[in-house]
């Protein structure tokens, strides 16, 4: 018996390509403003509201140290791409800020790698996987846990 495809969410942060478990995405919206907390880390966009819940905002492209991709072109266009994917961490929810969703990948499960070696001694990597074919463009395949945890630099 062959193993299941996975289908992974492609999004696109500063001029990288990331992927994320579409299985942890409950759904995708354009960008929002958020609402700051004070003495919050950086990368803390702020919280929003939600359907009734507040939802806490990362901004991907900050806690990566990601230059977003509005600030590197005059073309308006960019900025209507922005998109806050909500994604489901346990019992929580969380916006993620990026600067697009481009599509759904489907792969097979042979085809994720373990991640590279990305970890500051100390700290958790940011990157859980590698997913790519042969003579393909490689993407890094996001830990979400890893970037809502408190030890940004």
């Amino acid at each position: 018996m062959s193993e299941p495809d996975v289908q992974l969410c492609v999004l696109e942060i500063g001029q990288e390509t990331y992927v994320v478990d579409l299985k942890r995405v409950e759904e995708i919206l354009p960008a929002q403003v958020a609402t700051p907390v004070p003495r919050a880390p950086a990368f803390l966009e702020g919280v929003v509201k939600l359907r009734g819940e507040i939802v806490p905002v990362v901004d991907v492209r900050k806690r990566l140290g990601v230059v977003p991709r509005s600030t590197t072109t005059a073309d308006p266009r960019v900025k209507r791409r922005e998109r806050m994917v909500v994604c489901k961490l346990g019992r929580r929810r969380v916006g993620f800020l990026v600067d697009a969703v481009t599509r759904v990948l489907r792969v097979a499960r042979t085809d994720l790698k373990p991640a590279p070696l990305t970890a500051t001694p100390g700290k958790r990597p940011h990157i859980l996987g590698v997913v790519g074919q042969a003579g393909g463009q490689l993407k890094l395949m996001l830990d979400l846990l890893a970037l809502v945890g408190d030890d940004a630099s």
